[in-house]
């Protein structure tokens, strides 16, 4: 199950091997401290989104193996808004928000990632696309246990981290990652608060009409791509592999895997 983009590419010529792939329910995104200066500027947030290159992040690092992210949460989500265009490279705009911000000669700030054989290029490239609008950003590689506790304390500038909504419903994607009471290590590391944003939330949980709980996660999603307290990255593909002779596999994207049907012809 889920493998590696390296591990796909070495099984997926062998003749007794076959791949089924499915879009995941993860999304991978860098966190922003808004609690920080300059991260507390919404500017300054928008041009780091205007700043990053996604495409060779899904070619070369992930080798095809994931989309860019509109959003933060994936298509195969319940009141994912699909609709959202994602932020486009365009570093000339984010140098221009950054002057309007107050930084026409950038800043040095720091991005943390753990020992992840995805995040830690992700993290160099990310540190490139930064240096080219005249941000000097550190790449810290931290052990899990301290990454963790120190993200939830509030240490960080920047941080890559991904998140699986494994319920496939927008309140387990962006309850815990947005709502002001979740700040810390329940989930909301961005330290992110807006009323509106709580108030939809709140209420999506409160109704078990569908179509008002869509409205206000479409709204949500639009408030959050507007104030950016992500870099909206990318939705990973997950690809599993069995034996040629297996079938009946039904690849579940939360992982949740059902074998009751697999057979060997």
């Amino acid at each position: 199950y889920d493998l590696e983009p390296i591990d796909r590419m070495r099984l997926e010529f062998d003749p007794n091997i076959k791949l089924a792939t499915t879009e995941s329910l993860s999304a991978t995104y860098v966190g922003f401290n808004v609690l920080k200066p300059p991260f507390d500027n919404l500017l300054v947030r928008q041009a780091i989104n205007y700043a990053i290159d996604v495409a060779p992040l899904v070619e070369v690092i992930f080798e095809g193996q994931a989309v860019q992210a509109f959003g933060p949460l994936s298509s195969n989500v319940f009141g994912a808004h699909t609709e959202l265009e994602p932020y486009e490279y365009d570093p000339a705009k984010a140098r221009q928000l950054l002057t309007q911000a107050g930084y026409p000669n950038g800043f040095k700030t720091s991005i943390w990632t753990n020992y992840n054989p995805l995040r830690m290029p992700v993290a160099a490239v990310l540190q490139q696309n930064l240096q080219d609008i005249g941000i000097d950003a550190t790449v810290e590689i931290k052990e899990w246990g301290a990454y963790l506790e120190e993200t939830g304390a509030g240490m960080h500038d920047m941080f890559i981290l991904g998140w699986v909504t494994v319920t496939a419903d927008a309140d387990y994607g962006l309850y815990a990652l947005f709502h002001s009471s979740q700040h810390g290590s329940s989930g909301n590391r961005t330290f992110y608060t807006n009323e509106r944003v709580d108030e939809l939330l709140d209420y999506a949980r409160s109704t078990s009409d569908q179509e008002a709980r869509l409205a206000a996660y479409h709204e949500v999603q639009e408030i959050l791509r507007e104030e950016a307290p992500w870099v909206f990255l990318l939705f990973p593909y997950d690809i599993h592999g069995m034996r040629s002779n297996i079938d009946g596999f039904v690849p579940h994207p939360a992982g949740h895997h059902f074998l009751g049907r697999v057979t060997k012809n």
